[in-house]
């Protein structure tokens, strides 16, 4: 593999390769979107900077499976711990922050999240847990098929369940209130611990939260079109159609591989849908991240519009736009060419070595293939993308890493959560237009104790990210009534 391959394989895993890895710069995983080929907050293989005088790791016992009492096998869980702000004298409360799809760093109690701000208010005691099997929490030896019988969403909870009751007796704080926090998948979670343990939590902050298990998640791509605007959805579709008609001999794939300096040739049709999910994680990572307050993303969608913008009006030129931006964001990511080879795509993936750079892609890839689905297909009109990206090439990607043609259980899901109907109470929805997430969250709730928060021109988990002069109103009034809630909760 060329230097920098595996990176870009993984990051076009990514774009939920989701943080927290989605959205927890940990907690989610990547900067990118949230399925099974691309996750969420932070970028695979470069290690997030750790802040001078960072707490230091701890870790806690925890059960393989916390539903077996015959298995007696038990792991090591990573949490991190900042009591700068604690008002223990006073049960000051534990603001409990929920570990994603990827690692966690000491960063996120230290001020990566607006959550620091709230423990400064209310004497709060900051936490964050790593997930099992992301990060340095993993339960078993490898991520085999077989090990991964113990990754599931049910298990998470559990564990975090088990977490807080450790916490208490650790710091001896019975008497102190918990809220939840998590964003994008770890929103979910938030969510779903009020829903099933709310004698552990007070409330809840389920930012971006994707609630709704859905198998073809088409809707992903029409949001990027009405987020970008018509006139640069209509530059895409001119750059991606012609490609499409390049793509179709192979003269016009070599093509495609020197102007967007692909890793390898485009062989098979499934090296093209490997292009096209590459591609596609380059626009689609801009509008998700846009002015998030954050540095996921080189730039946003009023940027990236103009980059496609630049040139000649004839289709070659917006394709060659379009490899520009494409070159933009493989730069910003340290990353030298542009994945296109299946099989090697899927040779990553299939490494069970839970300390290599892919394990967190692996390992999400797994939980959208048996639990969420998640899937960003192309199949939906007003989109820029050919239909390449489909559910048979998805669920083909899941037998292929897998060894089993396992399918989402998307029904037993949402019947056990809730799905956006979701019967619980003290839970925070916010949700940015922007953000094509929104599509599977709680937009318009009528539990006068469980408010949700749509706002204009937000993208995915901005809430979550420390306030600044430029936020929006709407934005900085979802924070404000954020506030209010817990005062109410913490009362």
């Amino acid at each position: 593999a060329q230097p920098g391959t595996t990176m870009k394989v993984w990051v076009a895993l990514s774009v939920m390769l989701i943080a927290l890895v989605g959205c927890s710069g940990q907690a989610s995983g990547a900067h990118h979107k949230l399925d099974g080929l691309r996750r969420g907050l932070q970028w695979a293989g470069v290690p997030k900077p750790v802040s001078v005088n960072a707490p230091e790791a701890q870790w806690v016992d925890q059960p393989v499976d916390n539903f077996d009492p015959e298995n007696k096998g038990t792991w090591k869980q990573r949490y991190f711990v900042n009591d700068t702000f604690w008002n223990k004298a006073a049960n000051g409360p534990v603001l409990f922050l929920l570990g994603g799809e990827g690692p966690i760093s000491a960063d996120d109690v230290l001020g990566h999240f607006i959550i620091n701000d709230y423990a400064q208010q209310f004497g709060g005691l900051i936490i964050s847990v790593e997930h099992r099997f992301y990060g340095e929490s993993t339960p078993t030896k490898d991520l085999s098929t077989a090990n991964l019988k113990y990754l599931t969403s049910i298990q998470a909870l559990a564990d975090y369940a088990r977490f807080r009751q450790h916490i208490v007796q650790q710091y001896n704080c019975p008497k102190s209130k918990w809220i939840v926090f998590g964003g994008s998948y770890s929103g979910s979670l938030s969510a779903w611990f009020r829903l099933k343990y709310p004698n552990l939590v007070v409330g809840s902050l389920a930012t971006s939260a994707p609630v709704k298990a859905q198998e073809d998640f088409s809707q992903y791509f029409q949001v990027v079109s009405n987020s970008v605007g018509p006139a640069c959805e209509q530059r895409l579709v001119n750059a991606t159609t012609e490609i499409a008609r390049m793509l179709q001999s192979n003269d016009g794939r070599k093509q495609i591989k020197d102007i967007f300096h692909t890793c390898s040739a485009i062989e098979s049709g499934d090296d093209v849908a490997t292009f096209w999910n590459s591609v596609s994680g380059a626009v689609s990572e801009i509008v998700q991240y846009s002015n998030d307050n954050n540095q996921y993303i080189p730039f946003n969608v009023t940027v990236m519009c103009n980059i496609l913008q630049n040139g000649g009006r004839e289709p070659m030129d917006a394709v060659k736009a379009l490899a520009e931006l494409n070159d933009q964001l493989n730069k910003f990511s340290k990353t030298s060419c542009t994945a296109v080879s299946y099989k090697q795509y899927v040779d990553e993936l299939k490494d069970e070595n839970p300390k290599n750079s892919n394990a967190a892609a692996r390992t999400w890839t797994w939980q959208t293939c048996i639990e969420f689905g998640y899937f960003q297909t192309s199949s939906a009109k007003d989109q820029p993308f050919p239909p390449q990206l489909s559910l048979p090439w998805y669920l083909r990607l899941c037998k292929d890493l897998f060894g089993e043609p396992f399918v989402p259980q998307i029904d037993w899901i949402n019947t056990f959560y809730g799905s956006v109907d979701i019967q619980s109470s003290n839970i925070i929805f916010p949700n940015g237009a922007v953000d094509p997430w929104h599509m599977l969250g709680v937009l318009n709730s009528t539990n006068p104790t469980m408010p949700s928060y749509f706002m204009q021109g937000t993208a995915h988990c901005a809430d979550l990210y420390p306030a600044r002069a430029t936020d929006l109103p709407q934005l900085t009034q979802t924070r404000k009534d954020t506030v209010t809630w817990f005062k109410k909760w913490l009362a």
